[in-house]
């Protein structure tokens, strides 16, 4: 990538028409079941998104009633929702002008290592599923934890299920070493559906070059989240970040990793009210863990929700990044990646 190559490359094309015709997908969300969030979703152009669709840490029973009633909701909107088992779905939610809805959780101790359970889950249209949250599982350590041993031999085995079955391996919250064996168990790019740069924004849920770096070879993918507790400034840590901060971490991905191996991923949590929030920043370790940012200030300058994605492209043309790899951050690196992951051999 050329700094402001854009003009050269299509000097006509504007940010609008370039948003319009790319497949855009937020790597991690949590949806309002709704019709205003079928609406911002209309608004900002997005196509797909990976929903946590069960609560971290919730129990086998609770975590299929969610699924049920997110699956309920997608029927109920077919006009304008599908569910995404495929990348030809999201294509052809795309063509249709409807959003795709990826089922991500982001925790497995609703299954432990019952690899029916696993199956189970796949069966019900999970696609993404991350091994740890924060704490330690029976599959490895979460980045909140003061020791990571890695993936353990029990989380070797559920890998390598995932794998055959065409789930991706999601080490978002994953401890550092936890997330190298998961890479290096794993026979299909593994990703990393929401952090940041820990070169940019030191912080236990960012991750290293030397990650990085393992993660493109391996051939995967990081979304790049905008909340303002982890794309802050170290030098001013109460300055509310900006798109501006979003490209900075994006542009460090692709001199780490390249282009190929960086996404979008809001980790925004739209069922998340201002009454919810205060209680959670009761507890030091959230409060520590995402910083004691106001309600109006969570969130980056310039993206407040779903409806503000135009604002991504703009950005990252503003930013020198060509049309092509600007494609690439709205969707196509995560259309590449899913499609390797949820095809496993001789299926």
């Amino acid at each position: 990538m050329t700094l402001n190559s854009a003009a050269r490359e299509s000097p006509a094309l504007s940010s609008t028409d370039l948003h319009a015709a790319a497949t855009v997908v937020d790597g991690s969300t949590v949806i309002e079941l709704s019709d205003a969030h079928l609406d911002r979703i209309r608004r900002g152009g997005v196509t797909a998104v990976n929903h946590t669709v069960t609560a971290p840490y919730a129990n086998t029973t609770t975590a299929l009633r969610e699924v049920n009633r997110c699956r309920r909701w997608i029927d109920a909107h077919a006009d304008r929702a599908m569910l995404a088992l495929s990348v030809a779905d999201i294509e052809r939610a795309k063509a249709e002008g409807k959003e795709a809805v990826i089922l991500g959780p982001q925790d497995t101790e609703m299954i432990g290592v019952d690899l029916d359970l696993l199956g189970t889950f796949y069966d019900l249209g999970v696609r993404i599923l991350q091994l740890t949250y924060q704490r330690q599982n029976l599959l490895g350590a979460g980045c909140g934890e003061d020791v990571d041993a890695g993936l353990t031999h029990k989380g070797r085995i559920f890998v390598a299920a995932m794998n055959e079955l065409g789930i991706a391996v999601d080490v978002s919250h994953c401890g550092q070493r936890t997330g190298l064996d998961a890479m290096e168990a794993s026979s299909t790019p593994v990703v990393v559906t929401h952090s940041f740069c820990d070169a940019k924004s030191p912080h236990i849920r960012a991750k290293s070059d030397a990650f990085l770096r393992r993660l493109a070879e391996q051939g995967g993918v990081i979304g790049i989240t905008t909340l303002s507790g982890f794309l802050y400034h170290p030098d001013e840590p109460t300055r509310r970040p900006d798109l501006t901060r979003f490209v900075e971490h994006v542009h460090h991905v692709v001199e780490v990793a390249g282009v190929d191996h960086v996404a979008i991923a809001t980790d925004y949590d739209e069922t998340l009210t201002e009454a919810m929030r205060a209680e959670q920043l009761k507890d030091k370790e959230f409060k520590s863990l995402l910083g004691d940012w106001k309600w109006e200030e969570r969130r980056a300058i310039g993206m407040d929700d779903a409806g503000s994605f135009p604002n991504f492209t703009e950005a990252l043309l503003a930013g020198g990044f060509s049309p092509a790899d600007v494609t690439k951050v709205l969707g196509g690196n995560w259309l590449r990646v899913f499609g390797e992951a949820w095809s496993p051999a001789g299926r």
